[in-house]
């Protein structure tokens, strides 16, 4: 269960931005690329933009490129929002101690700027594992294909009233891990591999306009081990 320990974390790592601006650059770059195979298809393979199914010279192909590009528009309002919040907000950093299996995670997160929100922030602190379904296995047929699904082993969530604390000077929180948590193995972004734990720790509060929201991944090590 999460509890708020001290306005001080012990043992405390160097500073961490939040994930917005990142995520903001992957995002236009993912819908750029996807925008971008979207237009290269027809010219590469010469199809026809021909959309009348019922027309003899139809190529269902013609489809593909559409779907390329609904992905792309797809991503580029996240992309757009986190770009607004990282202009409205700033950037936000994360100082904490050591994130252990069994112990105590608490820290900081400090907006650059005094925030004025309409309501509490709330700390959500969570364990996400990927798993595969399905193939490749032994025995199975060329046809069988994986998917990959996501699995939450942990969540914990501390809310903070807004008067308590004053956002750039650090708003605290402290989680209590549990002693049979996962620790983290690949990288804190989702990626299509079996066994695959992330930690990610998020601050959000409402606002007028876009909500102030602050992400860090969270790397979850036990004692001894490496990365």
């Amino acid at each position: 269960m999460a509890r708020r320990r001290s306005q001080q974390p012990a043992a405390a790592q160097p500073p961490v931005v939040d994930a917005n601006a990142a995520n903001a650059s992957s995002g236009y770059f993912f819908a750029g690329a996807m925008v971008l195979i979207a237009i290269l298809i027809p010219w590469y393979f010469e199809l026809p933009l021909n959309f009348d199914v019922t027309d003899r010279e139809f190529n269902p192909l013609v489809f593909v490129p559409v779907v390329f590009a609904v992905i792309g528009l797809y991503a580029l309002p996240k992309a757009i929002r986190d770009t607004l919040r990282v202009r409205k907000f700033g950037a936000t950093t994360l100082q904490a101690g050591p994130a252990r299996p069994g112990g105590h995670f608490e820290g900081l997160v400090r907006s650059s700027r005094d925030l004025s929100p309409s309501g509490d922030y709330t700390v959500l602190l969570r364990c996400i594992r990927t798993y595969r379904v399905g193939g490749p296995i032994v025995n199975t047929i060329a046809e069988d294909k994986s998917t990959y699904k996501e699995e939450l082993k942990y969540q914990e969530k501390l809310v903070v009233p807004r008067g308590s604390v004053q956002s750039s000077a650090g708003i605290p929180f402290a989680f209590a891990i549990p002693a049979d948590a996962l620790p983290s193995n690949g990288p804190p972004v989702y990626e299509r591999q079996h066994g695959n734990v992330r930690w990610i720790l998020t601050v959000t509060a409402p606002m007028p306009g876009v909500d102030y929201y602050a992400v860090f991944a969270i790397d979850m090590r036990r004692s001894g081990q490496n990365n």
